[in-house]
């Protein structure tokens, strides 16, 4: 049967719904009076909504034959690669002197969820709302599209929750490999369209309820509409994004905290079916547990050091000290990069070179299937829980591992493929740090540049190192070799290896 293309029906639909998102800026710009600045995104809203209505037309009479390219590193690296260009047309007009160029990289950034900026922080809040908007799209984008393309090729992280961890399969030829392989290949871009669609219905309700439910709480803890409106957004998609760096108190902190504890496990969220296997659940993921203990642990050690320096007396300024490392060291944790106003994070506990431990926070990661970039928790813990087997056999050489089949299958072909993640990760860093050197950046900052942009987690920049970086300093080649790394970060290369090597 004649079908259509898909990945142009997908391009097309994301297209429209970032035209439709350029109303909300457009919106804040009418209302502040900014009407130079909500022109453009009208204008632009309207450009982006022809070019979709266009592309619909003509596909939907397209007779197309059996596609070639349905990997979905190829639909995703097109998304992108194309929308963040056209998502940076309003804002060549929108910010004075702003070279598309820059607006790409701009929104990249957003896209990715890293939320490294190039623009003034005291910028319009229009503009800020847009990158936020662009964020919260790509976090919802991210999700959907793990879940409906990279799950049922055990890929994206999935590869550590296989139904057949642990279970040894039957020999087969060659050639019925090869069947096989093209059976699934054509099952799967049948369906892939279909996955998509049923997947946004959903996640994205709950996705929107959290949202708004952010928004109305951080509204009534004191911020502004469009502040508040910005936080949620940047809380539910990680991307850390807060213009002038203000979060509104200990009240709102507390409510985004609340928000990125949703970013340690895709249990939090619907459809996670995948996840949820044998009757251990919530009480026994591995990937909220091991974020509490790495939180616990912080707390423990660097609420040592805080209570040694001086501080205010009584009880109210230790309390928040100890709050502001748990807040930071979860907002890093899960590669959103807020810091907390309420300790002294930025200025006292993570200042110098204990900021080393937020790089390593945004290293470990959040849960698979999020919107929190890094290696991922659950890797974390089957290399971790890998090591403690190993362990037990050098002091019990003839011990029995025991665990059941399924802690079995992680520490076998769940740690394998962690440990070859982690190398394929490695192996990216000291490349993107290579490259970096080459255009003129120091060893030590092209390395936090490139673990930012590897991890997504843009502000860990500014807190690492002796002093902050400035994306705005870099040049444009360093820029355009970060912007490929925010991408790599959220394809991650195993998907690329994915496309050649089966396996």
């Amino acid at each position: 049967m004649e079908r259509r293309s898909q990945g142009t029906v997908i391009l097309a639909a994301m297209i429209a719904a970032t035209a439709l998102a350029m109303l909300a800026p457009a919106a804040v710009g009418f209302t502040l009076r900014e009407h130079a600045i909500a022109r453009a995104f009208v204008y632009s809203g309207a450009l982006l909504g022809g070019i979709a209505m266009l592309v619909h037309l003509a596909n939907r009479a397209e007779p197309v034959s059996k596609p070639r390219f349905s990997h979905p590193f190829v639909y995703l690296s097109a998304a992108y690669l194309i929308l963040p260009a056209l998502m940076a047309i309003p804002l060549t007009e929108a910010v004075p002197g702003m070279r598309f160029f820059d607006a790409w990289f701009e929104m990249i950034s957003a896209f990715t969820t890293t939320g490294a900026s190039l623009i003034d922080p005291e910028a319009s809040r229009s503009i800020h709302l847009w990158r936020a908007t662009v964020a919260w799209g790509g976090g919802l984008f991210l999700m959907v599209a793990v879940m409906a393309l990279l799950a049922p090729l055990r890929l994206g992280g999935f590869e550590l929750y296989g139904s057949d961890a642990g279970q040894p399969r039957a020999a087969e030829s060659w050639q019925a490999s090869r069947l096989r392989r093209a059976q699934i290949d054509e099952a799967y871009h049948d369906k892939s369209l279909h996955r998509m669609a049923q997947q946004i219905k959903l996640i994205a309700p709950v996705y929107l309820s959290v949202t708004l439910a952010l928004w109305v709480g951080l509204s009534m803890a004191g911020n502004p509409p469009v502040l508040a409106l910005i936080l949620a957004m940047s809380t539910v998609s990680t991307s850390g994004i807060a213009p002038g760096g203000s979060l509104g108190g200990l009240a709102a902190e507390m409510l985004i905290a609340a928000g990125l504890i949703l970013a340690l496990s895709r249990q939090f969220w619907p459809g996670a079916q995948v996840i949820r296997q044998g009757k251990r659940r919530m009480l026994h993921d591995p990937e909220p547990l091991l974020a509490s203990l790495l939180v616990l642990v912080l707390l423990g050690v660097l609420g040592l050091r805080a209570m040694a320096a001086p501080l205010d007396p009584g009880y109210g300024a230790r309390l928040a000290e100890l709050w502001g490392i748990v807040f930071t060291s979860l907002s890093f944790l899960t590669t959103a990069g807020f810091v907390s106003e309420v300790g002294r994070s930025a200025e006292g506990v993570y200042f110098g070179a204990a900021g080393v431990v937020l790089l390593a926070l945004a290293l470990c990661g959040g849960g698979v299937a999020t919107t929190a970039g890094g290696l991922k928790l659950m890797r974390v813990f089957a290399l971790m829980w890998q090591a403690r087997r190993e362990m037990d056999k050098l002091v019990y050489p003839d011990s029995v591992g025991g665990d059941g089949i399924r802690l079995r299958g992680l520490r076998r072909e769940g740690a394998h493929a962690a440990w070859l993640f982690v190398m394929i990760f490695i192996f990216s860093l000291t490349a993107l740090t290579a490259a970096l050197t080459l255009t003129g950046v120091t060893m030590e900052d092209a390395m936090i540049y490139a673990t930012a942009a590897l991890t997504t987690t843009g502000p860990v920049a500014q807190m690492t190192g002796p002093d902050p970086l400035s994306w705005a300093a870099l040049g444009d080649t360093a820029k355009a070799i970060l912007a490929l790394g925010m991408i790599l970060g959220r394809l991650e290369l195993l998907l690329l290896l994915s496309l050649f090597w089966r396996r």
